[in-house]
């Protein structure tokens, strides 16, 4: 991706808003969220799924993660009573094809099984093809990972593929792969809307 492409989405979609779904609040991350997100991912069964974090994952790593983020959108996902992180999600753009993006997302273990790994998701998707204008989205998840692949089935992706992927904290891994485009989208939108 170009300099220009990436200023141009950053000023077509302004500052990270703010999300609001029945149950989550959807914000950017601070710098003092950085504690929780380091004890949320001392967990190797979470670290394992997730391509981009290391292990051990320190509070220095969490630090470096929400001081870096270049221009991918990340919101840490909380409660909208209480505001405690439950785990963060993103929408990263492409390098090499600009319209497109890569949704991610993790929970911590103590928030599994409540569907705020879906519900998250949903918003984050929307966000992508909504304020980023994206044309596609894709998702990834290791082919042992079935609450992940629930989650993108949920919302609406078709699987394109599989194939190895490298990852942080476990190596070279069989993946599989996932695409949402914005016709889909918006035909699923209009369908929930008539439900």
């Amino acid at each position: 991706m170009t300099e220009e492409m990436t200023e141009e989405r950053r000023l077509r979609a302004g500052p990270t808003r703010t999300l609001v779904t029945p149950r989550l609040r959807l914000r950017a991350p601070v710098p003092g969220d950085a504690e929780q997100v380091a004890a949320l991912l001392d967990d190797y069964d979470v670290v394992r799924m997730l391509s981009r974090v290391p292990w051990p994952y320190t509070l220095a790593d969490a630090q470096s993660f929400i001081r870096d983020r270049s221009d991918e959108t990340v919101f840490a996902v909380c409660l909208k009573s209480g505001g405690d992180i439950l785990g963060l999600c993103s929408v990263r753009p492409n390098a090499d094809r600009p319209m497109r993006g890569e949704l991610g997302f993790w929970i911590g273990r103590p928030h599994w099984g409540n569907g705020y790994a879906t519900e998250a998701a949903h918003a984050a998707i929307d966000y992508g093809f909504t304020a980023l204008g994206l044309d596609e989205i894709s998702a990834h998840c290791r082919v042992i990972n079935e609450a992940s692949r629930k989650v993108i089935w949920k919302c609406g992706f078709r699987f394109i593929g599989s194939g190895m992927i490298d990852t942080v904290a476990s190596g070279r891994v069989a993946s599989e792969i996932f695409s949402l485009d914005r016709n889909c989208w918006r035909s699923l939108k209009a369908w929930g809307e008539a439900r």
